[in-house]
């Protein structure tokens, strides 16, 4: 042994016994418990594409090569347009199992991704024990497996949690392979390439894992070891990184149909265009909808911290707290390299601007170094108390914290991805200000309630038009269900859509309704986490809304105002059609039934920027300015760029007669080619109520200029 010597970080033989006892036991709970608990979680957002992914690659291989459907994916499992880019060594590894499990076909693969998230769990283990014992191999089994952002995804997140296995899994037999310089054996060659290779085969981001080889060299070279046997020459680490660096390379593309195309430019290409994925998605932070694109640079540090467990950010404190002091033992090589791996990913995302969403789930991988760090942090100061007689004071800290997750995992199960610490407030500070149940993982519990519960009051010649806004998840939950027609709808459109039922999902509503009452009377079950809904299955309550919007088509107004009223009995708070109502009556000049309805609009939802603009434009007319700027200077600050509200400030503040700063904002809104020659015009006569003809004139003639544009 060269880079590591145990020495000083050995416990007495009976102590030593005893954790590796509760090592294995620990193991063997969590294997189990994560086994049983995945029977319980839903289809992912990601499973259903990845899942036919699988297919796709098997029927590559098993046709050899003349099936190439995996390259011409199909739009509806192909809608970002990269998943040729992706190994899918997992999906491909769940193809082969489901052609001989009993089991479904996504609770197989539920089971093999809590089984894989086992595996990151116990190699982080082992890598813990290389660095320091075996109670530092037990504090990391538990608190991975407590930490419920991370338990939540090991159950069907097929993409991230099988890289963190493999990338952690690589690091450990990287750790094995240095240890036994200068004259490691084929094995340990072998293990590494072949984890390098599995980890590109899953993610391309795994080429990473080649440099790192250099990263542990240089501090090996570098940092001192005073307690190691012999000092390992530079040239000792040239072969391993060679060897490995190019067989692991080309591993990466044994099992990939895209990389075993071109194995020498095609992982390049792949990993070229992951890095410069672009698609935005829509994401909740901080209380504001933003692009994925658009999101701060705070948005992976926040998002890390308020969604993991005391125990992992304190252990993470008290590791940073002990580097000083063991710069020079004979394990800080191991620590230091576990440590890089665990940080340097995240620094290169945010220096690229990445295109990052759904909290830090696309950084998963770095977990189980993070869980290694924490687990290390906790043991050295349990040592350190133990050296003061506070035998069991550190152990006893540890478990007193961890019962926070477990309440929580139990109480919230299966929705454990929900879980934000006390930072923001916990569940009911998070809702509404964070993404909560992303992955569509509560739909689950909805469609099995609609099935025991409603369908079941149904004949089996009955058609039932069951509507969705995650309709790839719930058609697959009821495809035997031959008597139910699942239809997509957005949730702004429901009420322009035929459907019997409605199952909704969070993730695609938008904030406002989340805080809001979006729930009518008959809402038949909701899958809630802490009093919080994430999903749930509505009833419709009137279809007197589909007769006021085809009274619409037919340009009968006055017809769809009665049926959109008549609506309005049984889901009074619908403030979709609140807003109808009102946008009608005012086109009818009915200015003060139309406020009654917008207002009612607004109470219930104080953040909706339609009902502001619609109460802001009466209050105009009917010379309530201050009001009117209240409810104009509420828009343009939510959305700087929407120029006809700086045209109704402007009405406002002439209206005040602040003539300047109305000016001020006219001179914003003519920026809209649409609204200009009505800046113009207004502007015109502020002018010449202040004998400034001059000026006047010359917005005149801008009003003139504006309109033959504008034709």
């Amino acid at each position: 042994m060269t880079v590591t010597d145990h020495k000083a970080n050995e416990i007495p033989a009976n102590e030593n016994a005893i954790w590796a006892k509760a090592l294995r036991i620990s193991l063997i709970i969590v294997f189990v418990l994560m086994s049983i608990m995945s029977f319980w979680y839903g289809i992912s957002g990601d499973e259903i594409d990845m899942h036919a992914y699988g297919k796709a690659i098997l029927q590559y291989f098993t046709s050899f090569g003349k099936d190439t459907l995996v390259f011409h994916m199909p739009k509806e499992f192909n809608r970002d347009g990269v998943i040729q880019y992706y190994g899918g060594l997992f999906d491909l590894i769940c193809a082969v199992v489901n052609k001989v499990s009993p089991l479904n076909e996504f609770t197989t693969r539920h089971l093999l991704n809590a089984w894989t998230g086992f595996l990151a769990i116990f190699f982080a283990a082992k890598v813990a024990m290389k660095i320091l014992n075996k109670q530092a191999g037990v504090s990391c089994v538990w608190i991975m497996f407590l930490s419920p952002f991370f338990l939540g995804h090991a159950m069907n997140n097929p993409k991230d949690i099988p890289f963190a296995a493999a990338y952690i899994a690589a690091i450990y037999f990287m750790i094995r392979l240095f240890e036994q310089l200068p004259s490691p054996s084929w094995k340990d060659y072998l293990w590494v390439i072949l984890c390098i290779g599995m980890t590109i085969n899953v993610r391309v981001g795994g080429i990473l894992l080649i440099p790192y080889l250099l990263v542990f060299a240089v501090l090996g070279l570098v940092l001192p070891t005073p307690l190691q046997e012999q000092k390992v020459p530079w040239k000792s680490y040239v072969k391993p990184l060679i060897i490995v660096g190019l067989c692991g390379f080309f591993a990466g593309s044994i099992l990939w149909p895209y990389g075993i195309q071109n194995p020498v430019n095609n992982p390049f290409i792949a990993l070229n265009k992951m890095s410069d994925f672009r698609m935005n998605i829509v994401q909740v932070y901080d209380g504001v909808r933003l692009l994925s694109g658009e999101l701060p640079i705070t948005f992976l540090p926040k998002s890390f911290l308020i969604t993991n467990t005391y125990v992992v950010l304190i252990g993470i404190v008290l590791m940073v707290c002990f580097l000083w002091n063991i710069r020079k033992s004979n394990y800080a090589i191991v620590l230091y390299f576990v440590l890089f791996t665990a940080i340097f990913p995240v620094v290169y995302i945010i220096y690229m601007r990445s295109n990052v969403y759904h909290a830090w789930r696309h950084e998963l991988f770095i977990f189980p170094s993070i869980a290694v760090v924490s687990s290390v942090g906790w043991v050295m100061l349990s040592e350190i108390l133990q050296k003061r007689g506070f035998k069991y004071v550190g152990i006893a800290i540890v478990g007193v914290l961890l019962i926070e997750p477990i309440s929580f995992i139990v109480s919230t199960f299966p929705n454990t991805i929900t879980y934000h610490n006390a930072f923001v407030g916990g569940i009911k500070g998070a809702y509404g200000n964070y993404e909560m149940d992303y992955y569509y993982n509560s739909v689950k519990q909805c469609t099995d309630w609609f099935t025991a519960n409603e369908l079941k009051k149904y004949k089996a010649t009955d058609t039932i038009i069951l509507a969705t806004n995650a309709p790839h998840i719930v058609a697959e939950y009821l495809k035997d269900q031959k008597n139910v027609k699942v239809v997509y709808v957005r949730f702004s459109e429901r009420n322009q859509s035929a459907w019997d039922y409605v199952i909704f999902h969070i993730a695609l509503i938008p904030e406002d309704y989340r805080l809001g009452a979006w729930l009518p009377s008959t809402t038949k079950y909701k899958a809630e986490v802490r009093g919080k809904t994430l999903c749930a299955v509505i009833k419709r309550p009137s279809y007197d809304d589909i007769k006021g919007y085809a009274a619409l088509n037919k340009k009968d107004n006055d017809s769809a105002i009665t049926y959109f009223a008549r609506y309005l009995i049984q889901d009074p708070k619908n403030i979709s059609i609140l807003l109808k109502i009102g946008h009608l009556l005012f086109a009818q000049s009915k200015v003060d039934s139309a406020f009654m309805y917008l207002k009612t609009a607004y109470e219930i939802d104080t953040t909706d920027i339609e009902a502001k603009r619609m109460l802001g434009m009466i209050c105009v007319m009917k010379n309530d300015f201050s009001n009117a700027l209240s409810f104009f200077n509420s828009i343009v600050k939510e959305d700087p760029s929407y120029a006809e509200g700086y045209f109704y400030l402007g009405m406002a503040y002439e209206g005040l007669g602040d003539h300047e700063t109305a000016i001020y904002n006219f001179k914003i809104a003519v920026k809209e080619p649409s609204i200009a020659p009505r800046c113009y015009r207004v502007m015109s006569d502020i002018y010449k109520k202040n004998n400034d003809m001059a000026n006047a004139e010359e917005m005149l003639d801008a009003a003139l200029q504006a309109t033959q544009n504008a034709r």
